[in-house]
């Protein structure tokens, strides 16, 4: 630390902070400068910077001798900076403030005024006294009560508001605890903190005045998830464990997030979505249970035969999401979001004679698949269509907020559908319970999730939204769309065609327990999924492979590898605990079908990450390979099919074989488009 020379030193982080740190320093220059004319020091410390926060604060800089910049082109964070601006500092009494100016220079001055004796003093939004103007979101204000629960229980920190952006401390105080503070990102301030505890230096907390910003660069949901990392991390450190950060900061962070390589985030983003998916099949399950409860058992068959039917129609409208995520993601690293709104728009106008074309084919043909399926009316099948036509429109806008990586949403309207649908469909039931009341439930879900998606995509767009467009074809689109059904059918035929084929081949009741087993194994590829969702937007390109393509796809193998060997080995481990919570029973037959049809799924996991890194990537080898290998599968078990387990051994070896041909068809493209190697 630089020696002792003036009575105080403020210290203010600064990263793409151009709008917001001259109205700050507007106010704190002249305000201490008033008081202590050459007895203070600013000490600006821009870090990672993009904008044009540094020559703003340069521009201070020249006007006021009392301002000192310190530059670090890395993004290291508040903790960096401020341990970078604390070694400099010369003042008797060092501080820091946040560079949106939430503190006002006056609360700030109420620290100096008041720290007394003690080592430190820190501003409070919580204690009795304290103006926070405007009043925070009440998800905002409970995010920050929870971690500071968490922070007390954790660390024992008898303080209201750890992470308030203004604190003090005396100099002998930060000279003895700046050698051992590291930097803990959202939990830099709990450290600095404890460490001021543990060298047995009194802290004060008063009350403050926090007026909250415009502009916060603050994700809540992220920053959340970030703040609790951070804290986990933190309490290893104060641990017997701290050997676990150690080897992963030795070796999983870097693989993580390689230095000087923008973090993709893949394993954050496909954590949300796995909660998301999770949140959405309990939801489900208990619609399907509450349904076979409340409805008659003709009403209850009615209502499965057409959400059987609206779940094949659901492989379509799931690829013309995909396709739609991929221009959105194309648009996006392009620097081109604007062109989103265009795409949506003409989409809208072109898919609305497919959806009149369905209403009209269910309006004249439903009486005659009424017949067919043995309805009594076909009511339920024209409130089936209605909410097909909705679930078309709602799923190109799922599919663009998938594309701009706007996860929260995507995994929140998942949960929000399946929970209404739930809640819709047990109150309908209650008063209407018939089938057509379960799928104006399943309609009516559509109907506001899609709304909301909507409202979502402008939300999240923002000013791209309103920025002027070009007319943008979306042909390509429909012709991306043709390849990634293709692939689609192909895995799906390889994923769920074996009750079917077993139902062929055997009678009751060995086809019953293998269709049972055969549910409870699909959880191996059902569980990594949300992974490929999560990869899918990250590793778009116009078929170029790059060197941060293939390691957003490395850590994805690892990660779907990790979750389908461990699902698998908890099907073989636990098997009739497994199949008598899920299906009531444990047959012997059962579990040997259990175990190996597992282990047969495993591969399959990992051929629709590579399925979806190469339909990401605009290649449509795969388009070719799947339905290929769908119609291996048929001609072998064909062949073989003495048992049930002979099957599966097909199913095995063709799952085996089909994500071999599509890593040789990856490796392959790698190396004809070797422009990857030369990018950064």
């Amino acid at each position: 630390m630089a020696d002792c020379g003036m009575r105080l030193s403020i210290v203010v982080p600064a990263c793409n902070e151009e709008f917001r740190i001259g109205c700050m320093l507007d106010a704190y220059l002249p305000f201490f400068t008033q008081r202590y004319g050459q007895e203070v020091e600013f000490i600006i410390v821009v870090n990672g910077s993009t904008d044009r926060t540094e020559e703003i604060v340069r521009n201070y800089a020249a006007r006021y001798p009392l301002v000192r910049v310190m530059v670090d082109p890395r993004r290291i964070g508040k903790g960096g900076a401020l341990i970078m601006g604390f070694a400099e500092a010369r003042g008797d009494l060092v501080g820091f403030v946040d560079a949106d100016g939430a503190t006002p220079p006056e609360a700030f001055q109420q620290l100096v005024e008041n720290i007394g004796e003690a080592g430190a003093i820190i501003a409070s939004r919580w204690r009795p006294g304290a103006v926070v103007s405007p009043r925070q979101p009440p998800l905002r204000r409970l995010s920050s009560r929870v971690f500071h629960l968490l922070a007390r229980l954790a660390f024992g920190l008898r303080l209201t508001d750890t992470q308030c952006g203004a604190k003090l401390m005396r100099r002998e105080a930060l000279m003895r605890i700046l050698p051992h503070l590291g930097i803990t990102q959202w939990a830099f301030d709990v450290d600095l903190l404890l460490h001021l505890q543990r060298a047995g230096f009194r802290i004060v907390e008063i009350p403050t005045t926090w007026r909250d910003q415009a502009g916060s660069k603050v994700e809540l949901l992220r920053a959340s998830l970030e703040m609790l990392a951070a804290l986990a991390r933190l309490r290893l450190l104060y641990s017997p464990f701290k050997w676990v950060v150690t080897l992963y900061d030795r070796y999983v962070g870097p693989f993580i997030h390689p230095p000087g390589m923008e973090e993709d985030r893949l394993f954050r983003h496909s954590l949300l979505l796995i909660a998301g998916s999770q949140v959405a099949n309990v939801c489900n399950v208990l619609f399907q249970a509450a349904m076979a409860r409340m409805l008659p058992q003709t009403e209850y068959g009615v209502m499965a035969a057409m959400l059987a039917l609206l779940a094949i129609a659901s492989a379509p409208v799931a690829s013309l999401s995909q396709s739609v995520a991929h221009y959105s993601a194309l648009f996006s690293k392009q620097q081109r979001r604007e062109m989103v709104k265009s795409m949506l728009g003409r989409m809208s106008r072109e898919l609305l004679p497919v959806a009149l074309g369905l209403i009209g084919l269910a309006w004249l043909g439903g009486p005659w698949l009424a017949e067919f399926l043995r309805f009594d009316k076909s009511t339920p099948i024209m409130v089936a269509t209605l909410g097909l036509v909705i679930s078309i429109y709602g799923a190109v806008l799922n599919g663009t907020l998938s594309g701009v990586q706007a996860f929260l949403w995507v995994a929140g309207l998942g949960a929000i559908w399946s929970a209404l649908r739930l809640t819709l469909g047990i109150n309908l039931a209650t008063v209407h319970p018939t089938a057509v009341g379960a799928l104006t439930a399943h309609m009516l879900a559509f109907v506001f999730t899609s709304a909301l998606a909507m409202w979502a995509v402008r939300k999240v767009l923002g000013d791209d939204w309103n920025r002027p467009h070009t007319a943008e074809p979306v042909r390509r689109v429909y012709a991306y769309l043709v390849g990634t059904l293709a692939a689609g059918l192909g895995f799906a035929f390889l994923m769920n065609a074996d009750a079917a084929i077993v139902k062929h081949y055997f009678a009751a009741p060995e086809a019953g327990l293998f269709a049972q087993a055969a549910m409870v194994a699909r959880v191996v590829v059902f569980l990594p999924m949300p992974v490929a969702g999560a990869l899918f937007p990250k590793v778009v390109s116009s078929g170029k492979v790059s060197q941060a393509s293939l390691r957003t796809l490395g850590k994805g193998l690892f990660l779907v590898s990790m979750m389908a060997v461990a699902s698998a080995a908890l099907c073989s481990f636990f098997p009739t605990t497994l199949l008598r919570l899920l299906t009531g029973r444990a047959a012997p037959l059962q579990v040997s079908i259990l175990r190996c049809t597992a282990w047969a799924m495993a591969p399959l996991s990992v051929l629709y990450l590579l399925m979806n890194f190469e339909l990401a990537q605009r290649r449509f080898a795969t388009a070719i390979i799947l339905p290929a290998s769908a119609a291996l599968y048929l001609v072998g078990v064909a062949v073989w099919h003495a048992s049930v387990l002979q099957i599966i051994a097909v199913l095995s070896t063709v799952g085996i074989t089909t994500l071999t041909a599509t890593t040789l068809v990856i490796i392959k493209g790698a190396k004809l488009l070797p422009s990857w190697r030369n990018q950064p």
